[in-house]
Formats: structure tokens, C-alpha cells, sequence
């Protein structure tokens, strides 16, 4: 490995200035069309890390400094209407043209470079440095679908520590797909590797604004989980490239279904009360816990939740895969977990203490 630093050391503490903030952790998940119940994904709660909020991918100036926040065609988590590819999808996919640039989001040192373009899979893989300290976190983000820069000894190669100015590829031209970017947070620096589960993308994002990418929520179906008392808050929306339009949509849930049992021995079962919407603007929905799953003070109830996606022109009736779940854990769940063993359900359920 060379450990090279390719592009301008330094420009991580622009956004260091901007803010310092706790990054709170959701997974995705990805899947085929029969239920999978493989733990394919991670989920993670509280505060992670003091980090800036990353950059985005792409840019709009020759000197990577001036972010672009390009629209997101699919999500992480996100049911799909497909043929091929992951269904929920196992990433999210930003509409980024033939040959623009691709910039890491933070800096870093790569893990893994395929250049093998034939199938459009070309890819780099990053260990973010998500306190700037020179030091990579353990934190790892794929850029599929690219012609990763350069080949040979002035291409970027495994050991390269890059910047957010570094020019990782640029976009591949169609072959299999429309061009565009598909970002990921995956848990191991190498793809396929045994146990390599997705996680969240809107995390490096979450603490910054609206603007960008409705901080971070536009990245992933089911994302920014908050509790207030026994208020739990979730950000829900399927993202779509909507062809009647040709604008890109952020598309309401048709509903949020919560799934509950009461103490570790109580049986599982679905709430009456849905998830309501909070704010309209930036697709905030919340439950009251207490009043939705009738448990008393004191009391510890477990619970998930499945968000229904609404049809669209990308997303119709006759779609089978129509739910996305929170917490996120399954490869391809069904969305009722408990149908056939209370133990998937016990596995990725979340606790609450009723106040």
C-alpha cells in the first residue's frame, strides 16, 4: 500500500468550523424477492462520533470546493419496483451524469479500487477519517458505478489517503444502468466480505440543514429516529425519479404501521394507531408509544415499525415489496416478523421504558 495523500490536505476543517456534530446510527435493508432473513444490516443507536457533516459527492466548481447536492433516485432501505438489484435497496442513488466527477465525502484511506468497468460495477471503497485527525474510523463508504481515477501508479490505489477534494472517478457511462452514483455505508472495507452489513448514510448529514439533502433524510426511507417522552419520531419518504415529470419526488408513505410487544414475554402484535405526520415539510412523522400500545408507566414495550410505501408512477399497485422497517436489521424481511417466529421479531425490535 503506498500511503499516498491525493488531493489538498486540510480542506476537512472548513466543515469542522461549520459545526461539530453526534452522529446517530440507522441501518438499511437490502434484499431479493423471496423473504431473507440473513442479518444483512446494522443498526446502531445514540451517539456515535463528533464529526463535521461531509461533503457531498459531487461539485459543481474545478476545484471540488463548491458542493452540489444533485437529486436522489432511490434510497437506501427503499422498496423498489424492479426486475434486478437489490429490493429493498441496499444503498442510495444519486443522479449524477456520464463522466461528472465523484469527490470522497470525507477524507480518508481507500480499501479497496476495482476498476473492472465492463458490467458499470466500478467501484472505490473508503475508511473515513470522520474527526480529521489523520487517523481512518472504521467507517466505510462504497462508490459503485464509477471509472475509478487514473490506472496503475497514477490512478488511485489501495493506501491512497484522499480528501474531499480528491477525485475518486467519474460516473460510468451507461451499460446495465441509467448513469448515476450509488453510495453506501457498509461495514467492512472490502466487497462481499463475510458479515459486511449495510448502514445508514444519512448520518453524515443529519446535523447540518434542508438543503442538504433534508439533512441527510433524502438518503435513506426510514431515517433521523427521535424519542421525546414516550414520542417516537421518524423522517419517511420514498424518493423518486418520476418520468411523467421529469422531476424528482419526495413521495408520503401510504402508512406507518407500528409492531409491538409489552415486557420480553408479551406477544407480539400490531397497533390499531399509526404514525402521524408532524411536519409536512420535512416528512416528520410521530407515535405516542403510551397510547399506542396501551403499556402502563414503568412498563418496557418493544417494538418496529413498517413503512408502507404509497404507489407513483415509478412504484404501482401491482408492485409485491412495498415495505421498508425500522429498525432495520433483515435482508428481506416480511412485514410481519412475528408471523412465523416471535425470535426475528425479539431480534430487531427496539426497546422503550413507558414514562
Amino acid at each position: 500500500m503506498s500511503g499516498r495523500t491525493v488531493g489538498r490536505p486540510g480542506s476537512f476543517w472548513r466543515k469542522v468550523l461549520l459545526t461539530a456534530c453526534a452522529l446517530l446510527a440507522l441501518s438499511a435493508v437490502s434484499a431479493a424477492s423471496a423473504a431473507d432473513y440473513g442479518a444483512a444490516f446494522m443498526q446502531q443507536y445514540g451517539v456515535k462520533a463528533m464529526i463535521a457533516p461531509a461533503m457531498s459527492p459531487g461539485r459543481s466548481d474545478a476545484g471540488g470546493l463548491v458542493e452540489r447536492y444533485a437529486p436522489v433516485a432511490s434510497k437506501t432501505n427503499q422498496p423498489r419496483n424492479v426486475v434486478g438489484g437489490t429490493n429493498p435497496h441496499n444503498g442510495s442513488d444519486i443522479a449524477m451524469n456520464s463522466g461528472e466527477r465523484v469527490y470522497a465525502i470525507l477524507p480518508g484511506k481507500v480499501t479497496e479500487v476495482k476498476h473492472d468497468t465492463s458490467a458499470q460495477l466500478g467501484s472505490v471503497i473508503v475508511d473515513q477519517d470522520t474527526d480529521g485527525d489523520g487517523t481512518p474510523d472504521g467507517v466505510y463508504v462504497k462508490y459503485l458505478h464509477i471509472d475509478p481515477a487514473g490506472t496503475g501508479s497514477s490512478g488511485i490505489r489501495v493506501g491512497d489517503y484522499v480528501t474531499e477534494t480528491t477525485v475518486i472517478g467519474t460516473i460510468d457511462r451507461a451499460k446495465n444502468y441509467d448513469p448515476h452514483l450509488h453510495i453506501m455505508q457498509t461495514s467492512r472495507s472490502r466487497s462481499g466480505a463475510a458479515g459486511a452489513q449495510t448502514m445508514p448514510m444519512n448520518l453524515f448529514y443529519r446535523y447540518t440543514s434542508p438543503e442538504t439533502w433534508n439533512a441527510g433524510s433524502d438518503l435513506d426511507y426510514v431515517s433521523a429516529d427521535w424519542t421525546d417522552g414516550n414520542l417516537l419520531y421518524l423522517t419517511a419518504y420514498a424518493s423518486t425519479d418520476n418520468p411523467e415529470t421529469n422531476t424528482y419526488d419526495r413521495d408520503r408513505p401510504a402508512e406507518i404501521q407500528l409492531h409491538y410487544k409489552i415486557g420480553s414475554g408479551g406477544k407480539w402484535k400490531m397497533s390499531p394507531v399509526r404514525f402521524s405526520l408532524y411536519n409536512a415539510d420535512t416528512l416528520r412523522y410521530r407515535i405516542d408509544l403510551r397510547q399506542a400500545t396501551g403499556a402502563a408507566k414503568g412498563q418496557t414495550v418493544y417494538v418496529y415499525a413498517a413503512v408502507m410505501r404509497a404507489d407513483d408512477p415509478t412504484f404501482p399497485n401491482s408492485a409485491s415489496y412495498r415495505h421498508g422497517l425500522w429498525p432495520q436489521f433483515y435482508k428481506h424481511p416480511e412485514r410481519v416478523l412475528y408471523a412465523s417466529s416471535r425470535a426475528r421479531a425479539d431480534a430487531a425490535a427496539k426497546a422503550f421504558t413507558i414514562r
